[in-house]
């Protein structure tokens, strides 16, 4: 077992993990009222995570089939360093596993950090794509102080979770990562032990997830890990975006910065210099091959083009006004300056900055689900 006092860097050991109810954290209000119905109304439910049948499941060839409803009856606990845990929403126990789901889908929520509504989301995506009964999808929670996390659960700066630093100071030891935490729950996504018939595994996020999901791109090492699998980033309406290079647009050219006017415009999370603890174990030459190299898919709203909680930083504004256009331009970018890169970006006419209008969209599907 582990007995480093931080847990910062991506690892290959994991340990053991619980999944286990956590019975407290951000849920629905609709919970009060589901608390008050009838005792059958509360069967049917039940039945959402059990498929009706009461009995625990004890092996990936008996199924408890897709939990479903954002509540505690689908709140679990990811255990992610030595006693430190990570809750989450799923639809299937990861330490149980399923025999016959053949995808997993891991969704970060953004700033609110209301995993709980990002859970449902993906939930309703996979349920009209017609894939819902295949797919193992998990909202895992990053959570701050202000979530009043239990004693043995991690958090993070409002800031900090979205860019992979270490959880607080104040919280359990050993102190983890959050893009770390992501690779102790990949990992066990994808032991075979557990589920047998998994081909793929995606990553995904809006806003601040999105922002996730492509640092964790850069990052992590859970793909080389598992070359039998193929792994998916899909990045929605981020406010900004990880450069490879030094080189933003400068009109129809690319060029470097005056750092005297943007000193820390490439500086991590924005580009590769001043690392933090998990992505200096990577370096940065490792991420930008990383980044360039894997499946990576941009879903970017028409509509996304206002300014609520948009990143305006000097180091974010050189990367275009808003967030729909620092999408197109890192395309530009990545073509004149990388060619042969793996990003791609399909655009959702119409879509603003909506996690449900992105990823429940006959293209946010298309991209999500491929066959």
């Amino acid at each position: 077992m582990r007995t480093r006092s931080e847990i910062g860097s991506p690892s290959r050991t994991t340990p053991g993990r619980r999944w286990t109810a956590p019975g407290r954290g951000r849920l629905p209000a609709a919970l009060a009222v589901l608390a008050a119905l009838a005792a059958a109304a509360l069967a049917a439910s039940a039945a959402a995570c059990s498929g009706g049948d009461p009995a625990p499941p004890t092996g990936p060839d008996t199924p408890p089939g897709p939990c479903t409803v954002p509540d505690a009856r689908c709140a679990v606990r990811v255990e992610v360093a030595e006693g430190v845990y990570l809750p989450a929403f799923a639809t299937h126990d990861p330490a149980v596993g399923d025999a016959s789901v053949t995808r997993v889908v891991v969704v970060v929520h953004g700033t609110n950090r209301n995993a709980d509504d990002y859970f449902a989301t993906m939930v309703e995506a996979a349920r009209l794509a017609g894939v819902l009964s295949s797919t193992v999808i998990v909202a895992p929670h990053f959570q701050t102080a202000e979530d009043l996390p239990a004693a043995d659960e991690a958090f993070w700066s409002s800031s900090g979770w979205k860019r992979g630093h270490l959880s607080s100071e104040d919280g359990p030891r050993p102190r983890v990562s959050s893009y770390a935490a992501l690779d102790a729950l990949v990992e066990r996504l994808a032991d075979r032990a557990r589920f047998p018939a998994v081909r793929e595994i995606v990553v995904t996020g809006h806003s601040a997830g999105g922002q996730v999901a492509h640092r964790y791109a850069a990052g992590s090492g859970e793909e080389d890990a598992h070359p039998g699998l193929r792994f998916r980033y899909v990045v929605a309406n981020p406010s900004t975006y990880l450069y490879p290079g030094p080189e933003r647009q400068d009109g129809a050219a690319w060029t470097i910065p005056d750092t005297l006017a943007c000193p820390d415009y490439d500086d991590w999370h924005y580009g590769l210099r001043n690392l933090n603890t998990y992505m200096s174990a990577v370096g940065p030459d490792l991420a930008a091959e990383h980044l360039l190299s894997r499946d990576v898919t941009l879903l970017l709203g028409t509509a996304d083009t206002a300014t609520s909680l948009l990143d305006q930083s000097c180091g974010a504004n050189l990367q275009g006004s808003r967030r729909l256009f620092r999408g197109r331009t890192l395309v530009r970018y990545l073509d004149a300056r990388f060619p042969g890169h793996r990003h791609r970006a399909f655009e959702v006419v119409g879509v603003g900055h909506s996690s449900s209008g992105i990823y429940t969209s006959g293209v946010g599907r298309a991209v999500l689900f491929q066959p």
